[in-house]
């Protein structure tokens, strides 16, 4: 993979009936390396969710794993995603699942 490509992959989730569950979507990275930076090949979860009816079933749990796996497929050493500050319950669910806080972003109304 050329320095500035990505891979992308998305992992769905279903019940024996078909229906939806959930959906991960997620990118593997390849980072050139630069002053301020290691190069790195990354996953990065862009979305995930899952239907309300399934919440806390292990089907987000199961869809992460899915993600980890891409990953590591890829040669990937780090699972990386972003999730806003007053989103609680995800932030809850990243913890969770081994996931710590990298940067903060502030804010600043004008």
């Amino acid at each position: 993979m050329a320095a500035d490509e990505e891979e992308t992959d998305c992992e769905a989730s279903e019940n024996p009936e078909g229906e939806a569950l959930g959906y991960a979507l997620a990118r593997v990275k390849n980072r050139p390396g630069s002053p301020l930076e290691h190069s790195d090949v990354i996953v990065s979860l862009e979305q995930i969710a899952v239907v309300p009816d399934a919440a806390r079933s292990g089907v987000g749990a199961a869809l992460l794993e899915a993600v980890r796996e891409v990953g590591r497929a890829a040669g990937c050493r780090r699972l990386v995603t972003d999730v806003w500050y007053f989103n609680e319950g995800a932030r809850a669910f990243y913890q969770a699942a081994g996931f710590s806080p990298m940067n903060m972003r502030l804010d600043q109304q004008l």
